[in-house]
């Protein structure tokens, strides 16, 4: 049973989260032949009569307050001439019984849900503006599909370790698709939301969240048809390898923090360089006052095929890594990681992580096989940007990439005679 204190606590924090709301709802029914049953006293007082209900009578009496509020409710809807007038209000009128009963056993938790519903409830023409103006079909269309994926499909799949080592783990396999479509999502947003207005560098850049590789041919082609926006695609195309390397980064984080930090120098080294050759492309072509074009991106948000493909190539590389890691020691993995960064980094990224995750190899072990697997997909890139056949975009993104590369192996060898340096400076500490 509560104590004299506690419970007078509660009642206020109820009181609190009824007039929040119900202010909310007086200001958005405020008309004058608005329904006046449901403004701020209504709410006050449909908190309280929860939070009593949970003080006096605990779960079942506030069962009951719940019936009779949603009754009451629902008879007030009926004398109207519209019934589906109402709704949310209703709705909210019996989250308000219910929250005022939380209050009682956690007050934090209670009033951040009413904030949350106070906020949705005020953003009723921002949603509804969003939801018919800007929103469109594909993009509905898969963001159900992810929220199917993330809510329903992944909850169900099997925590289970398979195949040689335990280098397979459906759950982890299907993270890895959810994880690329939300990627692809957040760059498709970022693009509707600044990409028209920027052009094609911060286009390439958000594109390169999706295949830095597709991007630098899209603005080869671009530059090919309109040689005066060569410099600008030139710099998309560039700033598309520092997206593609922050994806790394956070796969990385996600999947394996040890090799994250062990990794770190490397993508700091090759987007450093990166970067700063992008941005000066980019200064260049502001200078030169030629209005960059825009970039036009796919309508879809997402690639359901291409995120399952994926995967695949992340557990087929995986499988064949372990395999060989099995029989052949370390000096395999090298081969393959290597093999897939031909075909996507983070294909080759995420087997990487994984392997390191699960104990296969160490994190520092993983260093070479990603800076191979890095060199690797730049070479890729390097040929198809040098086939492009305009002149000054072949040349400059060709330049920046060979940046990318030198600074990679840079990195990788400060790392590696740190690392050396801080074991000899251990072994001579006395412990």
């Amino acid at each position: 049973m509560e104590t004299d204190p506690e419970a007078l606590y509660a009642l206020i924090e109820a009181l609190g989260i009824g007039l929040l709301i119900g202010i909310e709802r007086e200001r958005s029914t405020g008309s004058p032949d608005g329904d006046a049953t449901t403004g701020v006293r209504t709410f006050a007082l449909a908190s309280l009569i929860g939070a009593i209900s949970m003080i006096t009578g605990g779960l079942s009496l506030l069962m009951v307050s719940v019936a009779v509020v949603a009754v009451t409710r629902i008879v007030s809807v009926a004398r109207r001439a519209d019934p589906n007038v109402g709704l949310t209000t209703s709705l909210a009128l019996i989250a308000v019984v219910l929250l005022g009963a939380l209050a009682v056993e956690t007050a934090m938790l209670a009033a951040g849900i009413a904030v949350v519903i106070a906020s949705l409830l005020a953003a009723r023409e921002m949603l509804r503006g969003f939801s018919r103006s800007v929103l469109t079909a594909p993009e509905l269309r898969d963001g159900l599909i992810l929220g199917v994926s993330i809510l329903v499909i992944l909850p169900l799949l099997p925590n289970l370790d398979l195949g040689p080592g335990g280098a397979l783990n459906p759950r982890s396999l299907f993270v890895i698709v959810v994880v690329i479509m939300l990627i692809s999502a957040a760059g498709h947003i970022a693009t509707r939301v600044i990409g028209a207005r920027l052009g094609l560098p911060v286009s390439g850049f958000l594109s390169g969240f999706v295949s830095s590789t597709s991007t630098i041919v899209a603005l080869g082609q671009r530059a090919a048809e309109k040689p005066e926006d060569a410099q600008s695609a030139a710099a998309g195309a560039t700033l598309s390898s520092v997206s593609s390397l922050v994806q790394i980064g956070i796969i990385l984080l996600a999947l394996s923090p040890s090799m994250f930090t062990v990794g770190l120098p490397l993508l700091f080294g090759a987007g450093l360089a990166a970067t700063l050759h992008g941005a000066a492309i980019f200064v260049l072509a502001l200078h030169r006052k030629v209005e960059p074009a825009v970039l036009e991106l796919p309508s879809q948000v997402f690639s359901v095929k291409g995120a399952v493909s994926f995967a695949l190539l992340v557990a087929v590389v995986m499988l064949v890594s372990a395999f060989l890691n099995d029989f052949f020691g370390n000096a395999a993995v090298l081969v393959t990681v290597a093999l897939a960064g031909l075909v996507s980094t983070n294909s080759a990224t995420v087997a990487l992580a994984s392997l390191v995750a699960a104990g296969q190899i160490s994190a520092l072990d993983g260093a070479l096989p990603l800076a191979l697997a890095l060199s690797a997909n730049t070479v890729v890139r390097l040929m198809i940007s040098w086939r492009g056949k305009n002149a000054a975009f072949r040349k400059t993104v060709s330049f920046g990439l060979l940046l990318q590369l030198a600074a990679l192996w840079v990195a990788w060898w400060l790392a590696e005679l740190l690392r050396v340096w801080f074991a000899e400076w251990s072994a001579v500490i006395p412990q």
